[in-house]
């Protein structure tokens, strides 16, 4: 029997999906030995061969294992068991002449400064129009707490975070404290029982871009805050330690989507004393708390939604036109949500209970009110609680003449 390289796809819902799928590069590699320049995946179940959208990303420059596989199915796979110990289809992995990069439908720009900083970042596809701010003061004046948010987000070409006066072509008067997205800061363990949290702000404290990805799938930042320090207990040893400490945003447009992904952590170093090198030893991942601040304009009061039971996603409607929502959702737990923020109608904030790393998604909606906890809630368990799942499919011997049933696949839909 030849060798040949296949994923396995699960699907554990009782319906046919189809979509994005996000997976660690490095096993892939380990096993198929293919480099990301030429690496062609391809559906079983489709005889043309056709060439699926994939990408490989290389998401901190400094860690390797955080390299990510990103590919679209092109037709939908059919359900399988919700425990994945069935396979719903396959893929194969080739050798060949993947689709040129940029080609595809998402893109970013990034924009720099007259002192060659990058200011931020424009997220652009068939959907979403996202400007993300990477400096705290965008407009260089005395307004200096936008860092780490998405100041416009233009759904269908209208604006969201001030859709009323977007709605009657108003551009120049929309509010200028909007925003969305934003970590205004964090929360990390205290060494005292009087101060259980050492806390962290960022909103007026700038990022820096550590790489950027742009595919046929996505296209894809990673960012850092500004280094601060930390006194607290190493995980690995439980010793008290003086850290220097950067939180990470890995933040992802897909194509067609009208959401945005991302990804949070904490990367410690321990501080090098006097005549010691900072490079003496390997990054720590820090758990931390994630505090986020949004300030969208929705009419009136705003209805929110949080299902009592799962406390993963939240989302907020308006019954004004053009109904415009927003919906969180998280592989964390939400701790709290804060609406109305301070008692301003147009905040809302939430924390998120501690955790080493966090997976969110950013839902931009114009729905009825009673709409939006529905699509968020499906996009919740479809994109983070019940993904698509891949695997490498590990063959074995088959006598000559008999088929492996495990590579009889349903047909395209």
């Amino acid at each position: 029997m030849s060798s040949i390289n296949l994923l396995a796809i699960s699907n554990p819902s009782d319906y046919w999906r189809s979509g994005h799928i996000t997976i660690p590069w490095q096993p892939i590699y380990q096993q198929i030995q293919i480099p990301p320049e030429e690496l062609v995946l391809s559906d079983l179940r489709d005889r043309s061969r056709t060439p699926l959208l994939a990408q490989v990303d290389r998401v901190d420059p400094d860690d390797p294992t955080r390299d990510t596989l990103v590919f679209s199915l092109a037709h939908a796979t059919p359900p399988g068991l919700e425990d994945s110990s069935t396979f719903s289809s396959f893929l194969r992995a080739d050798r060949g002449k993947p689709i040129p990069e940029g080609l595809g439908e998402p893109y970013l720009e990034v924009v720099l400064g007259s002192d060659g900083r990058e200011r931020g970042v424009r997220f652009v596809n068939s959907r979403l129009i996202v400007w993300f701010n990477l400096v705290s003061a965008p407009e260089d004046n005395e307004r200096s707490w936008y860092a780490g948010s998405a100041t416009s987000v233009q759904l269908e070409h209208q604006e969201l975070l001030d859709p009323l006066l977007a709605a009657k072509g108003e551009w120049m008067g929309q509010d200028p404290e909007k925003r969305c997205m934003q970590v205004d800061r964090l929360q990390l363990p205290g060494l005292e029982p009087r101060a259980p949290h050492y806390q962290v702000s960022l909103y007026n404290h700038s990022y820096q871009l550590v790489s950027r990805s742009n595919g046929p799938v996505r296209a894809s930042i990673t960012i850092a805050s500004e280094p601060f320090d930390y006194i607290g207990s190493d995980p690995m040893t439980g010793n008290t330690c003086h850290f220097v400490c950067e939180l990470y945003r890995v933040i992802s447009l897909y194509a067609g989507a009208d959401y945005l992904s991302e990804e949070l952590f904490v990367k410690g170093k321990p501080k090098a004393e006097k005549g010691e090198s900072s490079d003496r030893a390997e990054p720590i991942y820090l758990n931390f708390a994630a505090h986020y601040f949004a300030h969208i304009h929705l009419g009136q009061k705003a209805d929110i939604y949080q299902p009592p039971h799962v406390p993963g996603w939240f989302a907020i409607g308006s019954s004004v036109m053009p109904h415009p929502g927003y919906g969180f959702a998280t592989n964390g737990h939400i701790d709290l949500v804060t609406y109305p923020h301070e008692g301003d109608e147009n905040r809302c904030s939430w924390l998120l209970l501690p955790c080493q790393s966090v997976k969110c998604l950013h839902l931009f909606m114009r729905t009825q009110a009673e709409g939006v906890d529905s699509c968020t809630g499906r996009c919740w368990y479809e994109l983070i609680y019940k993904p698509l799942k891949v695997e490498i499919y590990q063959q074995t011997p088959v006598p000559q003449g008999v088929q492996d049933e495990r590579l009889l696949t349903t047909p395209c839909a």
